[in-house]
């Protein structure tokens, strides 16, 4: 089953500076940070963040700068 929601689907940017190139892997979805989660489960409206160090990217509501996975603030 897949879900669509913004929280569980990457959207990738094709000028982006993410270091990844098109011959590797798609970036991992890190999630919504606990704060979102409370407030919405679903992340629609949500804002994306990149995680250098996890090599994916990770949603919020608030202007966090934590990822919710690895804790950097890359």
């Amino acid at each position: 089953m897949d879900d669509d929601t913004p929280a569980n689907k990457v959207i990738g940017f094709p000028y982006a500076r993410s270091g990844l190139s098109k011959t590797r892997s798609e970036p991992r979805n890190l999630g919504l940070t606990a704060l979102s989660r409370a407030l919405s489960g679903s992340g629609a409206g949500a804002k994306g963040h990149w995680c250098k160090n996890c090599k994916g990217i990770w949603y919020s509501y608030f202007g966090e700068a934590e990822c919710p996975v690895c804790g950097g603030r890359s």
